[in-house]
């Protein structure tokens, strides 16, 4: 950008002062132009390389004086905070956007709330009846109820059936407890690699291999192991 003192030296060509408008400024520029302009001008050529070198010399000038006016709202050696009479600036205006009205809840629904909350974890944690889909009775009782078993005189009867393997077992307390199994004959049944063996329909032997193991509590029988 050109220096003070070539802006002091435009305004003594323009033949105004610094604090002049841009009003005033525009038009003292294309007057002056219109004198420099080599079109306006009649002489001998000397004149008129001397008048074009001070038609650049003034362009270049104007042309960083209005970029200084663009940049700072004022022409350069002009008092700050002048405003220029025609680009009038309007105040900025600054949109508040409103504030959101205060949450007001009330105290009964926020109760109520409450309580919907701690009876929907009472329904989840305690044992109450579920009903059925079918006649609308309670759930509990389509539970399996321990059917109590006749035996021999002198022994006791059996609640439940058991949930592990045992020796002497049938095969049908058998599947029950461990499923059907993957190969199977009369005597010998593979669930992957563990297996069971049977003689005359009773559990006489097993292994349960880690890789799949049986529902029993060893590895093999304790006549096995011994």
């Amino acid at each position: 950008m050109a220096r003070e003192t070539d802006f002091l030296d435009l305004y003594r060509i323009l033949g105004l002062n610094p604090g002049c408008s841009l009003a005033e400024f525009k038009q003292a520029y294309r007057r002056r132009v219109s004198v420099l302009h080599p079109d306006r001008r009649s002489g001998d050529g000397r004149n008129n390389t001397i008048a074009a070198e001070r038609l650049q010399q003034l362009t270049a000038l104007y042309g960083a004086a209005i970029e200084f006016e663009r940049r700072h709202g004022r022409l350069p050696g002009a008092a700050q905070g002048r405003q220029s009479p025609d680009i009038p600036i309007r105040p900025a205006t600054v949109q508040r956007s409103a504030a959101p009205p205060p949450s007001r809840r009330s105290p009964r629904l926020l109760v109520a709330l409450v309580a919907a909350i701690a009876l929907a974890w009472l329904l989840w944690n305690s044992e109450w009846p579920l009903w059925n889909n079918e006649g609308g009775s309670p759930a509990s009782e389509s539970r399996p109820v321990a059917t109590l078993t006749e035996g021999t005189p002198g022994e006791h009867a059996t609640a439940a059936s058991p949930s592990v393997l045992e020796l002497g077992m049938d095969a049908d307390v058998v599947r029950a407890i461990q499923g059907e199994p993957m190969i199977g004959s009369t005597d010998h049944w593979e669930y992957g690699p563990s297996w069971i063996r049977f003689e005359n329909g009773k559990v006489v032997d097993w292994y349960s291999s880690p890789l799949n193991p049986l529902k029993t509590t060893t590895m093999q029988p304790a006549h096995a192991r011994d």
